[in-house]
């Protein structure tokens, strides 16, 4: 069982599901900051949470992971920063209807002195629903598209680049939250609580 979590950073542990085979899916703990298999050790300047989508397939971090280990990344929301009044002002996105929702992610295994899972969330252009807040969101999957992207034999870097587009319109809210979610060490559920 995963522990509730409102304020997750990067380099804490995060759930995903994970597909190794075609055949059986797993929930694991992943370090948010993908470390490439091929990265001489832990270091956080391999540390990267978030893959562009547009050039995901570019990027020597990236590539083999999105074509071969792909994952899920369930959350209820997420946070981005606007400066308002030369101070960062956080928002909290979510759906309109509080569904989960779940993003794409990819994944590596790096093995050194240790065995390390870490992943990167996949981010594209923002839709209308957050134009105005920022201009990029994490990419968004629906149900129906679960399987096909965890699937490790579906290879085809086109097909897969469809998976990766902004999220359908009218879905997400964004709301003020308090400035306590800047610090880390703040994790209690009135972080996601709107204030006026």
């Amino acid at each position: 069982m995963v522990a509730a979590s409102y304020n997750i950073a990067p380099s804490s542990d995060i759930p995903a599901v994970v597909a190794p085979d075609d055949t059986s899916r797993r929930l694991q703990l992943m370090h948010w900051g993908l470390v490439p298999h091929w990265a001489r050790g832990r270091s956080t300047r391999y540390s990267m949470i978030n893959a562009k989508a547009e050039t995901i397939t570019e990027k020597p971090a990236y590539k083999q992971a999105f074509l071969q280990r792909r994952c899920l990344i369930p959350a209820d929301g997420f946070y981005e920063w606007r400066n308002e009044n030369n101070l960062k002002q956080p928002y909290y996105i979510c759906r309109k209807d509080r569904e989960l929702m779940v993003f794409a992610g990819i994944w590596e295994l790096w093995r050194g002195d240790h065995e390390l899972y870490s992943c990167a969330i996949i981010t594209t252009a923002s839709n209308h629903d957050l134009h105005e807040l920022h201009e990029r969101m994490p990419v968004i999957l629906d149900p129906e598209q679960y399987a096909d992207w965890l699937d490790p034999t579906r290879q085809d870097p086109e097909k897969l680049q469809h998976f990766l587009g902004p999220y359908r319109e009218n879905q997400l809210e964004y709301f003020p939250v308090s400035r306590d979610v800047n610090t880390p060490r703040n994790n209690h559920p009135g972080l996601i609580k709107p204030i006026h």
